[in-house]
C-alpha cells in the first residue's frame, strides 16, 4: 500500500467529518454495509468503480480526496448545468491553449497548466475509459510486463484492464494519479471533479491569461445556452 493511498483514505475521513457523516450513512450512498466501509477507511478494502460513482453523487469531494486540491466556485457561471461532455470539452480548450503558450511558448503559468493536463489526448482519442490502459501503455512504448510492474498489478488484472474485462478500483485509480496526473474525475465520468479541476487549472495562471480563458468558454457558453 503506498503511502499516497493511505492519504487518500485519509482524506476520505476527513471530507465525512465535514459533512458530519457517519460511517453507516457513508456506507448507505456508496451501497455497502457499515462494516464494510469502515474497512474501507482503514484501507483494508478498496472502492470498486461503481462504489466511487456512487460517492460522486455525494457531497464528498472525490476530487479533492484523490488530488489533495478543491476547487471553488469562483466560476460557477461557467460550469453549471453543464453535462460531462460540455465539462471535458473545456477542459479540451484549455489544454489546447496550454500546448500553444506553454508546450511551445515560454509562459512559465502555461508550462505548469501544459504538464496537468497533457494526458487530455489520451482521452480524446479514447472516449471509453476502460481503454486508458491500453493508450496510455502504447503513449509510453511499454510492453504489459513493464506496465504491470509500473501499476503494481499482474499481467492478467492489466490485461482484463485494457479488454475492458475489469475496470479500476480506488486504489489503482490513485496509482494512475500519482504516475501520470491523470485524475481519476475522468476515469470516472466526476462531473463535479473536472469542473473543480478547470478552476484550479484557472487560478493558476496570471490575471490576463485567466480572462482570456474565461472569454472565450463564456462565449461558449452564451452560445449553448442560446441554443437551448
Amino acid at each position: 500500500m503506498s503511502i499516497t493511498y493511505n492519504e487518500v483514505v485519509k482524506r476520505w475521513r476527513e471530507e465525512r467529518n465535514r459533512l458530519d457523516l457517519s460511517q453507516e450513512e457513508m456506507g448507505r450512498f456508496v451501497h455497502i454495509t457499515q462494516t464494510n466501509y469502515s474497512k474501507v477507511e482503514k484501507a483494508l478494502r478498496r472502492l470498486s468503480f461503481y462504489e466511487l460513482k456512487y460517492m460522486c453523487d455525494t457531497e464528498i469531494d472525490v476530487h479533492y480526496s484523490f488530488t489533495a486540491q478543491r476547487g471553488n466556485n469562483h466560476y460557477d457561471e461557467l460550469l453549471e448545468g453543464l453535462s460531462y461532455p460540455e465539462v471535458f470539452c473545456y477542459l479540451n480548450i484549455i489544454y489546447s491553449l496550454a500546448t500553444l503558450r506553454g508546450k511551445n511558448g515560454n509562459n512559465a503559468p502555461w508550462k505548469d497548466v501544459y504538464e496537468k493536463v497533457k494526458y487530455v489526448p489520451l482521452l480524446e482519442e479514447n472516449p471509453f475509459s476502460k481503454n486508458i490502459w491500453l493508450i496510455l501503455r502504447h503513449s509510453m512504448g511499454w510492453q504489459q510486463q513493464k506496465m504491470a510492474e509500473v501499476l503494481g498489478v499482474d499481467i492478467k488484472k492489466l490485461r482484463d484492464l485494457e479488454n475492458g474485462r475489469n475496470l479500476p478500483d480506488s486504489e489503482l485509480l490513485c496509482r494512475l494519479y500519482e504516475l501520470f496526473n491523470i485524475p481519476p474525475a475522468v476515469i470516472i465520468k466526476d462531473k463535479r471533479g473536472i469542473s473543480s479541476e478547470i478552476s484550479i487549472l484557472l487560478e493558476m495562471l496570471d490575471v490576463d491569461s485567466r480572462l482570456e480563458v474565461c472569454e472565450i468558454l463564456r462565449a461558449i457558453r452564451m452560445k449553448r445556452d442560446a441554443c437551448h
